[in-house]
């Protein structure tokens, strides 16, 4: 991956958000590697999620992930139930070197 460059004083990075798709299942590593060490920073617990369940919320279009160039910034997925009457966002996380910029939203 490509180093990101912190921008300068007053300057976002450029981040683009995508709906997930089989293309971006390189990062689920890195995603639940992030969420595991989010999780410890603050001392909370977190459902943990395999690495084939979150390829598959990509492969079936029900994932939002952020980007700055070829880095992961952030991913949020959706779960549903109930034959899809509820749903709601899931596993919302956003890289440590991004937080701050109001992307969890941008994501949601």
């Amino acid at each position: 991956m490509e180093e990101v460059k912190t921008p300068e004083a007053g300057q976002q990075p450029q981040i683009r958000i995508y709906v997930a798709g089989k293309q971006h299942i390189h990062f689920v590593e890195e995603i639940l590697n992030t969420i595991e060490e989010s999780s410890k920073a603050r001392g909370t617990g977190i459902a943990r999620r395999s690495p084939d369940y979150v390829a598959q919320k990509m492969i079936e279009g029900k994932a939002i992930i952020a980007l700055c160039g070829s880095d992961f910034a952030g991913l949020c997925y959706i779960e549903s139930w109930s034959n899809k009457q509820y749903i709601v966002n899931s596993g919302l996380i956003v890289n440590h070197k991004y937080r701050g910029l109001g992307l969890a939203t941008r994501i949601k």
